[in-house]
């Protein structure tokens, strides 16, 4: 459906913790006053087409168990890992009436940030340290939605060791931090500030860059997503594989002799910005090795590398080399003309993705594939390439869904 009508299938009907969490059922005036009218009853705005080509959705409400993070008896702290394995909803981390401090992002220290608040986008990973000192008892745990299609939150429960309350799991009546849309309650409360996420210990970027990439982000059919020139095609994971079959690769392979080689070593800068009429974030992850996010702007990236932008752009002021996020990817903002760039060294060869983690622009195409270090590969034996592989012709006329 989503190929022929371009129909997203994102109303969900709960975010779950460790596959535990209910569909709550909120009132719709509750919906109306953070998201505005025109929401079902899932809290969802309607697409296009979407009634022609769909059923309605009605929220229908569970009382199925929710997750328990409970500390042993005598903890002061407890450390909480969030790894988002969702689809579509960026989130905001919170816990009731407790700050915490963010201490990790994808598996790497960094300096502490002490918080009301954390975001989590797809894919990320994100662990945070909570102070246990409020009255013993159950608080709420909520991830909640920052996505405008729909307003939804998933809930999990804190549970003191020492609390004398019902063993049960509902929801506790605690007070959050924020509304039902992940914006904050009051101003003075503060969020996670990803962009001075700094390593712990420092780990600073190296100075300058071998390679530059730059993909601009455009949406070429109704569900069709590109980096560049076109969409990914998912059929060619069906193909003799491209390491050493040339025709496998197609214009969404990047590092081969056709447009110059990435040694083992060599440091490759990507600049991802949005093309014209492009009002989505995307959320892009960088298989095999750790980047840093070493800048971010507006207005477009119409500079060949970073070395111009700084030279010639006048946007020094938008880069950070002595101590930017290291993280598994990055996010692009919403509007037509933000860009961001990563820097990352090659340090074993690989054929490694690059995409959005947004499922229905991965599956719409907006992915590539960078041959990295292949020059320093093994020679791949006989006999793997003489295993039988597909023998496959797609027509001209495929599709990335196709």
């Amino acid at each position: 459906m989503y190929r022929d009508t371009g129909i997203v299938p994102w109303c969900s009907n709960s975010i779950v913790l460790n596959g535990k969490g209910r569909t709550y059922c909120h009132p719709q005036e509750s919906l109306d006053s953070v998201g505005g009218k025109g929401r079902n009853s899932l809290g969802c705005l309607p697409q296009p087409l979407q009634a022609q080509y769909s059923n309605s959705q009605t929220c229908e409400p569970t009382k199925t168990d929710l997750e328990i993070v409970q500390p042993k008896q005598g903890q002061e702290w407890i450390w909480i890992n969030f790894i988002h394995s969702g689809a579509h909803h960026e989130l905001q981390i919170s816990v009731d009436e407790h700050e915490f401090f963010v201490v990790a992002a994808d598996g790497e220290f960094v300096h502490p940030q002490k918080v009301h608040v954390a975001n989590c986008n797809l894919g990320e990973r994100i662990s945070i340290l909570v102070r246990l000192d409020k009255t013993p008892g159950d608080y709420a745990i909520r991830v909640t939605s920052l996505r405008e299609e729909q307003v939804i939150q998933g809930i999990g429960i804190l549970r003191y060791a020492a609390a004398q309350v019902y063993r049960g799991a509902e929801p506790p009546d605690t007070t959050p931090w924020v509304h039902l849309n992940g914006s904050l309650i009051d101003r003075t409360l503060v969020k996670m500030d990803e962009m001075n996420l700094a390593p712990y210990p420092k780990r600073p970027p190296p100075p300058t860059a071998d390679h530059t990439l730059k993909f601009s982000v455009n949406m070429t059919g109704k569900s069709s997503w590109a980096l560049n020139i076109g969409p990914h095609q998912a059929f060619r994971q069906q193909l003799p594989p491209l390491l050493w079959e040339e025709g496998s690769r197609g214009v969404t392979t990047y590092g081969d002799k056709a447009q110059g080689l990435m040694k083992n070593g060599s440091v490759v800068d990507i600049i991802f910005s949005n093309g014209a009429n492009v009002s989505s974030q995307h959320p892009f992850h960088k298989h095999n090795n750790k980047a840093w996010i070493i800048g971010t702007g507006t207005g477009g990236f119409p500079w060949a590398s970073v070395e111009d932008a700084i030279q010639n752009g006048g946007v020094v002021d938008r880069f950070n080399f002595v101590d930017p996020p290291l993280r598994d990817g990055c996010r692009l903002g919403n509007e037509t003309g933000d860009w961001t760039v990563i820097r990352y060294q090659i340090t074993f060869p690989a054929a490694s993705m690059l995409h959005c983690h947004m499922i229905h622009h991965f599956a719409a195409g907006q992915q590539v594939v960078i041959l990295e270090g292949v020059e320093s590969m093994a020679p791949i034996p006989t006999d793997v390439k003489d295993r039988i592989h597909s023998n496959f012709q797609p027509p001209l006329r495929y599709g990335p869904l196709d």
